[in-house]
């Protein structure tokens, strides 16, 4: 039983580890991989959570490791994928100013979630999550570095990196993010909606596999994402919620 309590925490620092080994492997220019290795990390994250709660041994603790975690596996990381890729050869401070965006607004919003622990929970987060910002850079990423031999153009920083860098502010915006969904269908329509929604994308992600196609499958979901909730805001679609990692 004792084990146990401490699973969740295992979780929070395997995401961590993966966060250093993808920095490891930008710096040796592997650049697939370490997006991958960030994909995996969101993994880890996702469980984290969910397993401090199946425990029933949610903490303070738990809240500020998975933080500490966060900021290098989808702030850190990211950020030095960017410089290294698309902006170390800008001129003066400007390509490490540009490529900090992800480190630095994520650290502003991960310290926002930290203080507002005590507020009303809800089905919705304030603002674009940070794992779904560096999971978004990712899969742009692999993307533009799959389709490379096809047309080079869509892989030229200044496509990219304004692209990057809304992305990265939409962490501290107003915008409303739905959770994901409990591994449940006896939570009400919306949550089974969505968990049939996330079963779906699941399939497609391996089948895309087979077809070298997984990177088109998950920049399509993620991109999903972002915008429904740009478009819930033009729509004014009102819910209630607090700002989350």
């Amino acid at each position: 039983m004792k084990i146990r309590r401490h699973i969740p925490s295992l979780f929070t620092l395997l995401n961590l580890f993966l966060g250093f080994l993808s920095i490891l492997q930008t710096q040796a220019h592997n650049f697939e991989t370490a997006c991958y290795i960030i994909l995996l990390a969101g993994v880890f994250d996702s469980a984290d959570g969910k397993l401090a709660r199946l425990f029933g041994n949610s903490s303070s603790f738990g809240i500020e490791i998975d933080s500490l975690a966060d900021m290098v596996s989808f702030c850190l990381a990211p950020s030095v994928l960017i410089y290294t890729l698309y902006t170390h050869d800008m001129p003066g401070l400007s390509g490490e100013l540009i490529a900090s965006a992800p480190l630095l607004v994520g650290a502003v919003r991960l310290a926002r979630f930290n203080v507002n622990q005590n507020e009303k929970p809800s089905a919705y987060f304030v603002g674009l999550p940070t794992p779904i910002m560096a999971l978004t850079v990712a899969s742009l990423v692999l993307f533009t570095e799959n389709i490379k031999s096809v047309n080079p153009e869509y892989t030229q920083p200044r496509l990219l990196l304004p692209i990057i860098f809304a992305i990265s502010f939409l962490m501290v915006s107003k915008i409303k993010y739905a959770k994901f969904p409990m591994l449940t269908f006896s939570k009400g329509t919306r949550n089974t909606q969505r968990l049939v929604g996330v079963m779906l994308f699941a399939v497609t992600f391996v089948i895309g596999l087979f077809y070298q196609k997984a990177s088109w499958v998950l920049l399509g979901f993620l991109s999903y994402y972002v915008l429904s909730g740009i478009l819930r805001r033009l729509l004014s679609v009102e819910e209630t919620e607090i700002a989350g990692t």
